[in-house]
């Protein structure tokens, strides 16, 4: 679409400016009107060569070292990258060596790759580069068959992989493969034993099997992005063959932004909460006009759409994503529909907040963000009317905000292609967190209705369990660094493999910890490790679900950490705080346990000890706690 050349100089001002000024969250809303506009390569340019400009740390980025190794020439993709990283809060500094070099780098442990020390690396290999057995000599080696084909793989790939964990902990990103868009068998592909297309699904399925079995270690569905735009959208056979620069230039955003799928997962930014508009967004109508059982929702277009909506949002919804309603509606006339509408996929208890009334939407979302505890960059606001997205997204641009257009039927596609509520890890936690978040607004419930909070406390009948971190907690407790920024005191990502390598160490002690109360099973809500050495425990994480804030939980832990000390001979318990923007509510957790602040740097990081010569911290009475040993009564 042609840009309008007016407004396109007064939004790249408006850019500039807020850019100066500091206002990442401004300088984010714009770059995504400039890319609406157009998303060419001038425009990429505009945009890098302007952020380029900020000093480091002004706009609040969190910085993401990146490294793409591939068979092809992949270094027309940096651009784009850039830009999408840092519409995502991240400042990306990319390693880029020559393609086809990807095992060299991986191999050789003083490789520039390590040198580097990326966060995330991303191994970008094209299936006819690999495994030309399958794509240009299938017909060659079809009378001998493919066994040693299968088999050098699998031993080449793991040995990659062995080798890259020997250098780093990055995260790996591995492209799977996509199958020959011309079968050398033609329409016979499907018939033979052995097809091209059966061949490399084989061989993804083995590439998914090996990545699985290595934590950190990840399959990108290169495959399924090419599918869904088309292999003859996305290749360009002409620059192949002259650059070795195979995919057209402008499939390189898709691809740029698959891989921010991931990096936004990695730096903790997957989105919480969707926040969903009423009229014409679940169902179709007006419901003060036609009323619960005349609104489009049923199996005939529009209606059909609109359940398909649904069913995508129910899905999110069983993903472990929170579900809140902001719309200007009658609260009456909504329980009505919830009540008489069989076709609601959506019921009234799958939304942890419901913010239904005349005001402000931006009002409603500055509610819904306080009613879960979750921070305003967390949630997704999603509506069908331009103008109730421009008011958002003016008094409230670190709320990510979809316009969804005028047909039903791209609905799906818009909620779901920027991948925005994509995670690393899928736990029995994230299966359970709308029942979790109900099972909290009832505490609440019970919080005011309590004569202390003493009586609060005893009334939940609260029972913690602290588990040393193992394989099948290993995932969430990664998550839990990955995702938790309210109460974590240092806000330091790791990945599994991260945790892995340090849980077989006897010096450091990972523990999770799992809470119950009377309203059901929180699941694992905190994390914590820490190292021993000859003075002190030095605790390096300490992080806690905003899902029990304010029941002692926290006091609890620290109880453990001096018990642990105790029983090592340690006297001396010691940590830190690393201030961020959104952890103030755990900044002071050491003055409040009578911790004696011990250093104050400029950065405002502090660091604070406990002497058990003279003490420790008392286990809250109201807890029952199981630490593998007969259980603690406090009562």
């Amino acid at each position: 679409m042609a840009s309008n050349p007016n407004t396109l100089s007064a939004t790249r001002r408006d850019f500039v400016t807020a850019l100066q000024a500091g206002d990442g969250s401004r300088a984010m809303q714009l770059c995504r009107v400039l890319l609406a506009e157009d998303s060419r390569l001038p425009q990429l340019s505009f945009i890098v060569r302007e952020t380029g400009k900020i000093p480091r740390g002004k706009l609040g980025l969190r910085n993401l070292k990146i490294a793409l190794l591939s068979s092809f020439s992949i270094e027309f993709i940096k651009l784009p990258l850039t830009v999408l990283c840092f519409l995502n809060g991240m400042d990306a500094e990319i390693y880029l060596p020559g393609f086809g070099q990807f095992q060299q780098e991986i191999r050789n442990q003083n490789s520039g790759l390590y040198t580097f020390k990326p966060d995330v690396v991303v191994l970008s290999v094209e299936g006819t580069d690999w495994l030309p057995e399958i794509y240009t000599s299938y017909l060659d080696r079809l009378s001998g068959g493919f066994d040693h084909v299968v088999s050098s793989f699998h031993e080449e790939l793991a040995s990659l992989i062995e080798s890259f964990r020997e250098g780093s902990k990055a995260i790996l990103l591995v492209n799977n493969f996509v199958p020959p868009v011309w079968r050398q068998l033609g329409i016979l592909d499907g018939q033979a034993e052995m097809g091209q297309a059966q061949l490399v699904h084989k061989m993804n399925e083995l590439l998914s099997s090996i990545c699985r079995k290595n934590p950190g270690v990840m399959v990108v569905d290169y495959a399924g992005l090419v599918l869904r735009f088309g292999a003859l959208r996305w290749y360009d056979e002409r620059m192949g063959h002259y650059a070795k620069a195979p995919i057209s230039a402008d499939m390189l955003l898709p691809l740029a932004g698959e891989y921010v799928k991931y990096f936004r997962a990695v730096i903790g930014q997957t989105k919480k909460c969707l926040v969903l508009d009423l009229d014409n967004t679940l169902w179709g109508g007006v419901l003060g006009e036609d009323g619960p059982a005349g609104i489009q929702l049923d199996s005939v277009y529009p209606g059909s759409a609109y359940l398909a909506f649904q069913r995508e949002i129910l899905n999110l919804h069983k993903r472990g994503i929170l579900l809140a309603i902001a719309s200007k509606n009658n609260m009456a006339d909504v329980e009505e529909v919830f009540i008489q509408n069989t076709n609601m996929l959506l019921k009234k208890e799958h939304f942890a907040s419901l913010q239904i009334h005349w005001g402000h939407k931006s009002e409603s979302l500055q509610q819904i963000a306080r009613q879960l505890n979750i921070g305003l960059e967390h949630l997704v606001f999603v509506d069908d009317n331009p103008a109730e997205c421009a008011e958002v997204l003016r008094a409230l641009p670190m709320v990510t905000t979809v316009t969804l257009p005028q047909q039903p039927e791209h609905f799906v596609r818009s909620l779901l292609e920027d991948g925005l509520f994509d995670g690393l890890i899928f736990s029995q936690e994230d299966r359970q967190r709308g029942d979790l978040y109900r099972q909290r607004a009832e505490a609440e419930v019970l919080r005011e209705r309590s004569g202390s909070l003493e009586d609060f406390y005893r009334s939940l009948e609260m029972v913690m369990t602290f588990a040393p971190m193992d394989r099948t907690s290993l995932a969430r407790s990664a998550q839990l660094t990955q995702k938790t920024n309210q109460f974590n005191l240092t806000t330091i990502r790791f990945s599994e493999s991260d945790l892995a390598e340090r849980s077989t160490d006897p010096d450091w002690l990972l523990t999770t910890v799992n809470v119950r109360d009377r309203y059901g099973d929180n699941g694992i809500v905190g994390f914590m490790m820490a190292r021993f050495d000859s003075e002190a425990l030095d605790i390096e994480t300490f992080l806690l679900s905003c899902r029990v804030i304010g029941r002692t939980v926290e006091t609890a832990m620290l109880a453990f950490l001096c018990q642990q000390a105790s029983r090592r001979g340690i006297q001396l318990l010691r940590g830190r705080v690393v201030p961020t923007a959104k952890n103030a509510p755990s900044r002071d957790l050491f003055l409040k346990h009578a911790f004696q602040k011990a250093e104050g740097k400029e950065s405002g990081e502090t660091v604070w000890t406990f002497d058990l010569s003279k003490g420790s911290v008392d286990w809250p009475a109201w807890i029952n706690v199981i630490t593998g040993e007969p259980a603690i009564s406090k009562q």
